[in-house]
């Protein structure tokens, strides 16, 4: 079964076209990766799928469903949520704030006996427990993304939709990250679709065993998805970047792979 289908996708801010007859599928269970050039479209893409900004044409099925048959409710149901910037508002506690992720299933904040234990539970997950009492306005960037992952976890929706998720994390921080995206695919079954620059993060969940694939857009089109290793081995990045790239093997870290890469003319 497709956990989110987009067939023909059209979307113009205005006279400015950003995207065209898009079409993918993303599988349930499946890790699905957006890669592409800044200001190539995939936020705006995401964006449509969450039913935020409403396309020129083309049409987007969630779980089977139109789009447009979901109650917001029902919605959060199927997609859950982690944007690439987030504006603070209010000196919320970060168990608070988590704990907004179970909002539709009642009551605001976390005073409730369940919803405290549910949010605890995610944040000890991302080892961020002790962050629990501390004013969230007061978190660093990095820590805020990762807090921002716990509410849309312990949203408990069947697909999370991440928007550039690791852009603000530190070495630490990714890797516990790519880890909790592949324990949920593969343990919990969940779907993920994510945007991301860096391509090792693909490679890195390919190689845990988690299902991936990956797919290119580039002036307003998507390529086909394919896994990120066989994408990778091509001259994609030349296309998209100017680079010229090489997946190398690292004996050393259990025959991972990574991707090299360098502009044509420098020393290698």
């Amino acid at each position: 079964m497709n956990a989110v289908e987009v067939q023909e996708l059209s979307f113009s801010y205005g006279h400015r076209p950003v995207f065209s007859q898009v079409s993918f599928q993303v599988k349930s269970g499946e890790i699905f990766c957006l890669v592409g050039p800044n200001g190539c479209g995939k936020s705006t893409l995401l964006r449509c799928i969450l039913g935020h900004l409403q396309p020129q044409s083309g049409e987007i099925r969630i779980g089977g469903k139109l789009l447009g048959e979901y109650s917001a409710s029902a919605l959060a149901d199927q997609l859950a949520y982690v944007p690439q910037s987030h504006t603070r508002a209010f000196p919320f506690r970060t168990v608070d704030v988590v704990a907004m992720g179970q909002i539709r299933k009642g009551g605001l904040f976390a005073g409730q006996t369940g919803q405290t234990r549910r949010a605890m539970a995610v944040l000890e997950q991302l080892h961020l427990a002790h962050l629990a009492e501390t004013e969230y306005t007061s978190l660093s960037g990095g820590e805020l993304q990762m807090v921002l992952l716990a509410r849309a976890l312990c949203q408990d929706s069947e697909t999370l939709v991440l928007d550039e998720p690791a852009a603000h994390l530190d070495l630490g921080r990714t890797h516990d990250l790519l880890a909790v995206l592949r324990s949920i695919a593969r343990e919990q079954g969940k779907t993920i679709l994510l945007s991301t620059h860096d391509c090792n993060h693909a490679l890195q969940l390919e190689d845990s065993g988690a299902t991936v694939r990956m797919a290119l857009m580039e002036q307003g089109q998507l390529s086909p998805g394919d896994t990120p290793l066989t994408l990778l081995r091509s001259d994609c990045m030349k296309q998209l970047y100017g680079m010229e790239s090489r997946v190398v093997t690292v004996p050393d870290a259990g025959g991972r792979h990574f991707l090299a890469t360098w502009r044509e003319g420098e020393q290698t």
